[in-house]
């Protein structure tokens, strides 16, 4: 997996799950949609001027409240990275599922990387570059059981790749 280049756009604590995309929007699964949507509460100009290779820096308790999978479907349409100060499980795992790349950060990442900061962050081996400064930090890699679901697009794309492997010839 390349390391994603972008603009980092840094959330605040407690970004909840009804805040990354409003819950007028709890039936729509259409990615395209979705993504209009994406944090219209919070900052509207990430929806609109966000680019694959952008990272959401968060705070602590991201995601929390209802588990929805529509906030990561949006991220992983636009081709986000995540970063964030904590996580509960079960958004960590529709994270992950839904085959959006992420990490959990110390504060002093968090601290250091301000909005709209260009960073490079390589979730294969937790490196994060503050690319204006240059200045390196380390974060814990995604396990690589995680990372291969990641890579492969998400669980679903995993699941048929792994079930073609075991057909036999």
């Amino acid at each position: 997996m390349r390391p994603y280049t972008g603009t980092c756009w840094k959330l605040p604590d407690a970004v909840s799950s009804d805040q990354l995309i409003g819950p007028a929007h709890v039936f729509d699964f259409e990615a395209e949609t979705l993504r209009k949507h994406l944090l219209e509460e919070i900052d509207p100009r990430i929806a609109a001027e966000a680019k694959p290779g952008d990272i959401l820096l968060a705070g602590r308790n991201f995601a929390q409240g209802s588990n929805h999978s529509h906030p990561f479907i949006a991220m992983k349409a636009m081709g986000l990275g995540l970063l964030c100060r904590s996580i509960s499980r079960g958004p960590y795992r529709l994270t992950i599922f839904m085959g959006v790349p992420i990490l959990t950060i110390t504060g002093e990442i968090y601290d250091a990387l301000e909005h709209r900061d260009r960073i490079e962050v390589d979730f294969t081996t937790g490196e994060v570059t503050a690319l204006e400064t240059g200045t390196t930090f380390q974060a814990e890699a995604l396990p690589p059981h995680l990372l291969d679901i990641v890579k492969a697009g998400g669980g679903f794309e995993h699941a048929k790749a792994q079930e073609q492997d075991q057909k036999p010839l």
